[in-house]
């Protein structure tokens, strides 16, 4: 079963194709400037014309159709790709300098226009992430008008309690462009899964901002990807008491609270976030699952059914409700439930391993080897498809070609205690009792608790 996850893991990889975008930029200082304030501004001007070239010289190539690109990809514009891009990409400073009149600097983007589409494709399946990249950007842009307008107040009064007014406001905003930059560190360092960098990215925007509910949001996400729900927890209720509707938050707190196994709690986030947003199709989808762990398949079916009314794709609410009606015994309904899977996504193995386990079910063999063979074809490393097609070969008497099934498993992954367990049945049948037992023992090595007792009750160490 899976669970959403609102952080997406990005190997790093080598930019084979990179090109490198560079742009300067000079700001002249006006009387409310520091130099701390002059560069916070001229780092955001020279970012957004780095970005600005990006946006339009991706959306040029999505354009032209010079690549494949999803459909929704197609959809986006030059202003939405570059928006989207602050959380991908990385701004190298190049060369800086600050003569007391006028602050210079030099920056660079160095990215694959490839590796930029793919990642644009990934992240623009995340609506909560792109709300956030587009948040940070309005406020990024409300932080340059007010200091455009201050500015042009601080020139005209000549009151100097009111001047003194004016300041405090300027370097307020003006922080508020440091903070913005901080939190874009941690969302592009969480990108790349260095999540110590992240969690220290969004503390540093919190240490300039305190009501930046997504620098919490996002540290939740880091410290959960850490595996330290505890802190994650904290955080997203962080979130929460400064946006009260934060659904996200509530969302994640409640698969923070499903991972700790603490069921009740998790239902209880979950269906805090529906009742804010009873649209939020994530929340009816994760709630599905947790009853499901507590074995309460009708309500776990209702939540499923309802995660695809809002969602008629969700593909893996489909195959999840298969997985209920299965061990509600109706496998029937779950094959219907895994084909209406395949329906919407004719590359999902998921669904046809769990229909191939259903047709065994049902004792029908023939379709039970069809489907596991499509899954080898989609992924020849799928080594839980050989298995499966090992257990129907033995239950249909083939015990050489299961065995060869559960070796192929056992190739891909040496740690398959449940391959070891099998094949070790398998020899076991045709009397090859020295590698059955040698497999018992390495299934038990690998901690499979049911061959443990087996060699325990037959007094054989492993």
């Amino acid at each position: 079963m899976k669970k959403i996850f609102l952080i997406l893991i990005l190997c790093s990889v080598v930019l084979l194709n990179a090109r490198t975008w560079v742009r300067e930029y000079t700001y002249q200082a006006s009387e409310a400037d520091s130099k701390l304030t002059s560069r916070a501004i001229s780092l955001e001007q020279v970012k957004r014309l780095l970005l600005q070239e990006i946006g339009v010289y991706v959306y040029s190539t999505i354009l032209n159709e010079e690549v494949e690109v999803s459909g929704e990809l197609k959809e986006l514009t030059a202003k939405q790709i570059e928006i989207i891009s602050a959380g991908i990409t990385e701004t190298k400073i190049i060369e800086e300098n600050w003569n007391g009149e006028t602050y210079y600097i030099k920056a660079e983007i160095t990215a694959d226009e490839n590796d930029v589409i793919n990642r644009l494709d990934n992240v623009i399946e995340d609506k909560e992430k792109i709300k956030q990249l587009e948040d940070s950007r309005k406020r990024t842009e409300e932080a340059l008008a007010e200091i455009d307008r201050l500015k042009q107040q601080l020139s005209q009064t000549k009151n100097e309690n009111e001047k003194l007014k004016i300041q405090k406001d300027y370097n307020v905003s003006s922080n508020q462009l440091t903070a913005e930059d901080w939190f874009q560190k941690g969302v592009n360092a969480a990108e790349i899964g260095e999540y110590d960098n992240a969690i220290l990215y969004y503390q540093k925007t919190i240490e300039i901002d305190q009501d930046t509910d997504g620098a919490y949001f996002n540290m939740g996400n880091a410290y959960g990807n850490k595996g330290n729900h505890d802190k994650a927890i904290k955080c997203y209720k962080k979130a929460i008491d400064i946006n009260p509707n934060y659904t996200g938050a509530y969302n994640n707190i409640g698969i923070a609270y499903f991972d700790k196994k603490l069921y009740d709690k998790s239902i209880k986030y979950f269906q805090c976030a529906i009742e804010i947003n009873p649209e939020y199709e994530k929340a009816h989808y994760n709630l599905g699952i947790t009853y499901y762990n507590e074995g309460k398949y009708d309500n776990a079916i209702k939540c499923y059914q309802k995660a695809i009314e809002i969602n008629p794709d969700n593909t893996d609410a489909y195959n999840n409700m298969g997985a209920v009606y299965k061990d509600k015994g109706d496998n029937n309904k779950a094959i219907e439930c895994y084909q209406q899977a395949i329906k919407i996504n004719s590359d999902n193995e998921d669904a046809y391993n769990n229909m191939g386990i259903s047709y065994d079910n049902l004792g029908n063999y023939d379709k039970a080897i069809e489907c596991f063979n499509k899954v080898i074809k989609l992924n020849p490393n799928n080594g839980k498809a050989y298995s499966n097609l090992g257990m129907i070969f033995n239950n249909a008497g083939n015990y050489i070609k299961a065995i060869e099934c559960y070796q192929q498993a056992i190739s891909i992954n040496p740690e398959d205690a449940y391959a070891y367990n099998n094949i070790g049945i398998s020899y076991y049948i045709i009397k090859d009792y020295d590698k059955a037992i040698e497999c018992f023992k390495k299934a038990a090595r690998l901690g499979n608790k049911q061959v443990q007792d087996f060699l325990r009750e037959n007094e054989i160490s492993w």
